[in-house]
């Protein structure tokens, strides 16, 4: 496993000029129907770079997809940074695949940074990873254990950034933790008491999400409905929320900017409500919430999404009572404390340090 790169204070910088990095993103871009947490993310991390001097890039899956062009343009244009996504072909396949690239996708592979806004390289359900047997703290196992992040190039060159430290992120030598921000929105009380419940649908089956209705409308809640529209589940959860809608039983929210509507989301509600059976590496949504002065409620093993709760169960069903019965008296937790100008210097830096690191392959 290789050690935390260390750059001396008095390293030449090779070759001059401005910084240069390039961010992968979805080939839908920024549309507002299929925004959610990652386009949150990279738009005001890149927005954050940018006003450092950083000559800041996206870049479609659809170009991701051929390193041998990827790895071409980057030494073309002397890229410092790339920041693919997690489904980026660079990190598919193994030892095996990285032997068959072309001559200057090793160029390409020291200059990434891989944030892991989510665990599918480690786990394809986005359940918690568990911790490895290898490097976890004060794991004991025989000469020829196996690491439980094999598969996902733990010994580099490939940088990572994590949202959170976390058993499962030792295996990786050149690691850092850097969390996102929330205050492109402004911190407000927007909170109503006796306001609908806002209810995230698409991060549960369609069953549980059956039952958050129901639960709720029966006993009179009222409801706002958002949804998770990148899952199957949140596709499948709109056309089950219809009905409902049609009753006058639950609003809908179908799609919007956050950048822009977010009144409309979130103003009056009384918590936000997200049944989550993954492992949420931050939650947009719920942080969102909190700036917003909003509680939360959520499921108890759901990853960083818990941190944010004010109310937790074990079941959705759980869960929903416990909303029927509290969520009107609820008290929001502590808003995230980092901000997107310390979230840009912290990347700024990452994107400096490939000009200082040796050339070396995989």
């Amino acid at each position: 496993m290789s050690e935390p790169m260390t750059i001396p204070p008095d390293a030449p910088l090779d070759p001059p000029g401005p910084r240069r990095a390039l961010f992968e993103i979805y080939d839908e871009g920024f549309t507002c129907d299929t925004w959610g947490g990652v386009e949150t993310a990279l738009w005001h991390l890149v927005e954050g770079v940018r006003e450092l001097g950083v000559e800041a890039e996206f870049y479609p899956c659809a170009q991701g997809a051929d390193l041998d062009a990827l790895a071409e343009r980057v030494v073309r244009e002397r890229v410092d940074a790339v920041f693919p996504l997690v489904e980026s072909p660079l990190f598919d396949g193994g030892e095996d695949a990285v032997a068959d690239e072309g001559p200057d996708v090793p160029e390409l592979r020291r200059r990434v940074v891989r944030i892991w806004h989510d665990l599918s390289r480690l786990s394809p359900d986005l359940s918690t990873p568990p911790p490895c047997p290898v490097h976890a703290l004060g794991a004991t196992v025989p000469s020829g254990g196996h690491c439980t992040a094999a598969d996902a190039f733990p010994d580099g060159p490939t940088r990572e950034v994590f949202l959170r430290d976390l058993p499962w992120t030792r295996c990786f030598g050149s690691r850092t933790y850097i969390p996102w921000a929330v205050d492109h929105l402004p911190p407000q009380d927007l909170r109503d008491p006796s306001g609908p419940v806002l209810l995230q649908l698409g991060k549960t089956s369609v069953d549980q999400a059956r039952v958050c209705l129901d639960r709720l409308t029966g006993a009179g809640v009222p409801v706002r409905a958002i949804f998770a529209t990148w899952s199957k589940e949140g596709r499948d959860a709109r056309e089950l929320v219809a009905p409902y809608a049609a009753s006058d039983a639950v609003e809908v929210v179908d799609s919007y900017d956050i950048r822009t509507e977010w009144k409309r989301v979130y103003a009056g509600a009384r918590l936000f409500v997200l049944p989550s059976v993954f492992h949420e590496t931050f939650n947009f949504a719920a942080a969102e919430a909190l700036q917003l002065g909003l509680p939360v409620a959520t499921l108890d093993d759901c990853g960083a999404l818990a941190g944010f709760a004010s109310l937790r169960a074990a079941t959705v069903a759980e869960l929903m009572d416990a909303v029927v019965a509290r969520g009107g008296a609820a008290r929001p937790a502590q808003r995230p404390w980092t901000g997107w100008r310390e979230v840009a210097h912290r990347y700024a830096s990452l994107i400096a340090a490939p000009r200082h690191a040796p050339a070396t392959g995989v």
